[in-house]
Formats: C-alpha cells, structure tokens, sequence
C-alpha cells in the first residue's frame, strides 16, 4: 500500500514540474538584404602625408541587375556616439577640420580606375578599394561618414546642368541602398584616453539573466576600439560566469553606452528614415544565467586598446529567486495536501 502511494506522489511531482518550468517560447527568423557590402566599418589611421588603400566587397545578392552611385554622407559624432547611425544635417559637411576632405578620396577597382558609379549584375560581388591621399600638412582630425552606394539620389539641384558628379557627391537625402561605415583618424597615434564613467546594475534581483549598464568617455582627440570583460565570482570566490564584450568604437570626445543588446545598427542597409534614427532603451550587457542565489561580485577589466591601458572595477549585487521560492513551497504544499488525503483514505 506505501508503495503505490509513493508512486503516486512521484508521478503528482513530475507532472508539476513539468507544467511549471517546460515552457518555451518560439523564435522568429528575420529575411536579409538585395545588397550586402563587407567588411560593414572600415578604421583608417594616416599619419600625413599618407596614400591609403583600403579594400572591401560589395554584393547584390538579387536576381536582377542595378545601378549605384557612390557618395558619401558624414555621421554625427554625438547623435551616433551609442552605435545608431544618424548623419548630420544638410548644412553641415563635416565636423572635421578639412571641409574638403572628401575631395582626397576616390572608390577605385582591382585596376586602379576610379568609379562614381558601380553596375552589378544578378548575384554579382565587385572587390573595390577606398583611396583616401593625405597631404604633407593635412590637419590632425577625425572623420566619421558612410561610403553609400545608392540607387537614386534626390534633393540635387536638377535646375543646375552643370553642378559636377565631385559636387553631388555629398548627397541630402538617401533613397534606398547600402552604407560602408568609415572611420578615419589622421595624425599621429596617441595614447588612448578613456575612463569608465559608470558600471552598475540592480543590487537585488530575482532571477537572470543579470543586466549590467556600462559607459565610457574618450577624452582624447581620436576614437579608439574598446576591448573587455566582465567577471562574476560567488560568496566563495569561484568564477560562475565571463562576459567577452563585444568590441565597439568610442567616437572621440563623446560617452557610449556599451551593450550587447540593439547595438547593431552600425552599417548594412540604409533607408530614407535613417536620419531620424533614435534609440528607444539604453544598451546592456547580459550575463545569460538564469539561475542565480547568493552574492556576487562582477568585476569590469577594460582597455581602450589591445594594448592598454588597462582599467578595472567591481561591483556587487545578491540574488534571491523569490519566484522559484514561491512555486517550491507551493509544490510542496500541494504535495503534503495530496499526501494527508491519500493517507486517510488508505488508513
């Protein structure tokens, strides 16, 4: 008689578990781009005077043929600080110190002929290079755009005949078509000057996975590529979890938000709304455990370069998971009522 009230329990405890914790949700699948152009950024350091020539691959990956014109469009620095591209306005050129700046670059091919317009055919990849000269008393200064290729500019005065395809280069307005994020310091190479200008997250908290809000100021007078982690050890000083962050670009003299969520929106396909891009929530990184109880401690070890310097800090938060808590001693409630009835009718 024990034995199959026994079994009978252990069946009640499986089938509640299994309606408590087996649910999953579904994913969607999202479809890609007629264009795709790689690498999506391009880093150019020059110290003047300088003859750079950087390489990429631009794709059509449809099935029928297009046209696109060449031109290029500056970012701004603050507006994109956080990874979202927004161009400057139409009265703004560039923020850099040359204005002419884009006269000293041609999209040039595998034969050295420079092209104010490419032509693919269906399916059809071009291997190109950007041209960028640097005179011998160039200006030190920084330079963010996007090398676009697109399939029609508009907002060009059509009244004007004569207006030359080097002066239409800098277009107002982008219809549909694809963008080559660039970013060009010139001068020489400094120390990269970055400080940690916050890193926190909640310090009581429920379940994972943990979020943590991290930002960082470049102080210095070009951008530099952020490299990190983050560390998190329980009460005993064992490691439970590593974090590799994603790299990312500090533009200069602006503070990012790092994050490893909706920090994505760098390069690949631009559209008429692009200008007006905005975020809708901060950035964060995510330690994926879901299961967390006790206290930690998460220690940041980042550097505005692969080679230094180094900056380190650490936080602490606890965990308590008051949900799974609660569903525990509901089942074992329900358990223990089970239990009583099933015994008394028994006895």
């Amino acid at each position: 008689m024990k034995n199959r009230l026994y079994i009978l329990l252990a069946v009640v405890f499986i089938n509640v578990l299994t309606s408590l914790f087996l649910f999953s949700p579904a994913k969607v699948s999202a479809s890609g781009t007629s264009l795709a152009v790689t690498p999506s950024t391009l880093q150019i350091q020059a110290k003047p005077p300088a003859d750079i020539w950087a390489p990429f691959t631009i794709e059509n990956q449809s099935n029928h043929s297009v046209i696109l014109q060449i031109g290029y469009k500056s970012l701004d620095p603050q507006k994109s600080q956080n990874g979202t591209v927004v161009f400057l306005s139409n009265n703004q050129s560039t923020t850099g110190i040359d204005k002419n700046i884009f006269e000293k670059m041609q999209v040039v091919d595998e034969n050295n002929i420079s092209h104010d317009s490419i032509a693919l055919g269906p399916e059809q990849k071009k291997r190109l290079r950007l041209r960028v000269r640097i005179p011998q008393k160039e200006p030190p200064s920084d330079y963010y755009f996007s090398l676009l290729f697109i399939t029609k500019p508009i907002n060009i005065d059509q009244n004007n005949s004569n207006i030359s395809i080097e002066n239409q280069k800098s277009f107002s307005t982008i219809q549909t078509g694809i963008g080559l994020n660039v970013f060009l310091a010139i001068g020489n190479k400094e120390l990269p000057q970055g400080t940690i200008s916050s890193f926190t997250t909640p310090f009581f908290q429920q379940a994972g996975p943990v979020p943590f809000s991290l930002t960082v100021n470049n102080n210095g007078t070009h951008y530099f590529t952020l490299h990190g982690t983050i560390t998190i050890k329980n009460i005993f000083g064992q490691t439970v979890g590593k974090i590799n962050l994603p790299s990312r670009i500090v533009l200069a003299g602006t503070i990012r938000t790092i994050g490893s969520t909706f920090d994505t929106h760098t390069a690949n396909t631009l559209t008429s709304g692009l200008d007006n891009a905005s975020q809708t929530s901060s950035p964060q990184i995510f330690w994926p455990e879901h299961f967390i109880l006790g206290w930690y401690t998460a220690t940041l070890s980042l550097s505005p370069s692969q080679h230094g310097p180094f900056f380190n800090r650490s936080i602490h938060f606890i965990a308590i998971p008051l949900l799974a808590v609660g569903e525990i001693f509901c089942l074992l409630l329900i358990i223990f009522l089970i239990y009583r009835r099933l015994k008394r009718k028994l006895s």
